[in-house]
């Protein structure tokens, strides 16, 4: 090889090292975007934005690339997953349908008689590092609807003491409904704002570990993608049906 078709050749090397270099640039720098699913924008009114919100995320937000950077700038890097099962018990099942009896009708409709497992159509943001941020929070559950983009429910366990917490809720909603479970159990707070229910709770696991913590629960929102997607299994099995009538 002359000395000539050696340069041509470390040049060429070269290139496709900076070409491949840049690909990989711009694929870290999207994968976040490309994470986000485009969701059709619900249209709302102003005066529907009120409510339970965590940080200045309520009933009416759109996920989107730039919410889901700014959330991570003040929680610390999330995980991110999609097509999640939906769980909205509190507490116990006993606790949840007597008390949340709405919340409870709508997760029947989210999960199969039998227990079988069920995925939907979500975005769930995760967030383990907040108290690395200097957030009083241990962990953070954020889930959304891909079919709106908007807020389904979210989980919020403090690490603080948890009164700084409901203080800071009864200041801005008011006193809470209190439901006293027993008397070596602290009471479940529950809100109710414009259809939307924050339950505040402390109840221990089966490590023996004392758990804290806030669910929001976006009721419309999720009675919206109840219904869409009840509407979208009927297409489905419509669709089935025709198939099978081609097929004999």
């Amino acid at each position: 090889m002359t000395p000539s078709q050696q340069r041509y050749l470390i040049l060429g090397i070269l290139a496709a090292g900076v070409l491949i270099l840049a690909t990989v640039v711009v694929i870290a720098l999207t994968r976040s975007q490309r994470d986000i699913p485009h969701a059709q924008p619900a249209e709302v009114s102003p005066a529907t934005a009120e409510g339970f919100t965590f940080f200045d995320v309520h009933r009416t937000t759109v996920l989107t690339r730039s919410l889901r950077r700014s959330l991570s700038q003040t929680l610390g890097a999330d995980a991110i997953a999609h097509t999640n099962p939906i769980d909205l018990t509190v507490v116990n099942p006993d606790f949840f349908r007597a008390y949340l009896s709405e919340l409870h009708q709508l997760n029947q409709r989210l999960n199969p008689p039998l227990g079988e497992r069920r995925e939907h159509d979500t975005t769930r943001l995760t967030y383990h590092r907040a108290q690395r941020q200097n957030m009083p929070f241990r962990y953070v559950e954020l889930v959304f609807s891909n079919r709106s983009g908007l807020p389904l429910y979210f989980t919020i366990n403090p690490s603080e003491d948890f009164a700084a917490s409901i203080a800071a809720l009864k200041s801005k909603h008011g006193e809470p409904r209190t439901v006293t479970l027993d008397t070596q159990t602290a009471p479940v707070l529950i809100w109710e704002q414009e259809g939307d229910i924050l339950v505040a709770s402390t109840f221990p696991r089966k490590s023996g570990r004392t758990s804290q913590e806030l669910r929001i629960y976006f009721v419309n929102n999720l009675k919206q993608f109840v219904e869409s997607e009840a509407q979208a299994r009927a297409r489905q099995d419509s669709g089935t049906r025709e198939a099978v009538k081609r097929a004999f």
